[in-house]
């Protein structure tokens, strides 16, 4: 049976729908809070489906993305130790054991002893994983232009400072948000 397209059911309220039900429902609500807030998650959650699909294309997933950005962050020669790597990711040591298994198996990274401390372990990007971050990152350059694009310059300043701002005050109020909890893994 051919894909149907959504019906409104399936898509559910629209933004102004659901905050005209939460405002029915909690009447102490604020409606402008709660439209930036929800507009926010809604984008937050669409893009990450787009960037999903992207590295699909491309034969990654999220969590070896995740490796391959920590890798390039960490710059020249972009390594790291799995326990570096496991704390920047906010994962258990197995986890990334298991993450930098598959990446090496897939030739996205080496797994080699520290000549210095044979009890080191040092992961490294290859030049086929840098050369997969620099697909996606050409990727995501296209979809994320695209999604600007009815912004002008100032509105672009304008809105990073703000979500800047926004960024700063969760990070200081919420500092182990940054990581893995329990019950999202």
């Amino acid at each position: 049976m051919p894909d149907q397209p959504p019906s409104d059911q399936d898509r559910g309220p629209t933004l102004d729908e659901q905050i005209a039900i939460y405002q029915r429902e909690y009447g102490e609500l604020d409606p402008q809070v709660e439209k930036i807030v929800n507009a926010l998650s809604r984008l937050d959650r669409r893009m990450s489906v787009a960037y999903g699909r992207q590295l699909a294309t491309l034969g990654l997933n999220h969590a070896e993305w995740e490796v391959l950005k920590e890798l390039v962050m960490a710059g020249r020669p972009y390594r790291l130790g799995p326990g570096a790597l496991a704390k920047r990711l906010g994962l258990t040591p197995a986890a990334m054991t298991h993450r930098i298994d598959r990446m090496v198996t897939a030739g996205l990274v080496t797994r080699e002893r520290d000549e210095n401390n044979r009890v080191r372990v040092i992961v490294e990007l290859t030049d086929d994983g840098r050369e997969k971050w620099l697909q996606v990152m050409r990727m995501a350059s296209v979809f994320e232009e695209d999604l600007l694009q009815d912004l002008s310059g100032e509105e672009r300043v304008t809105l990073g400072e703000l979500l800047t701002r926004l960024l700063r005050r969760v990070e200081d109020t919420q500092p182990d948000a940054g990581g893995r909890l329990s019950d999202l893994d």
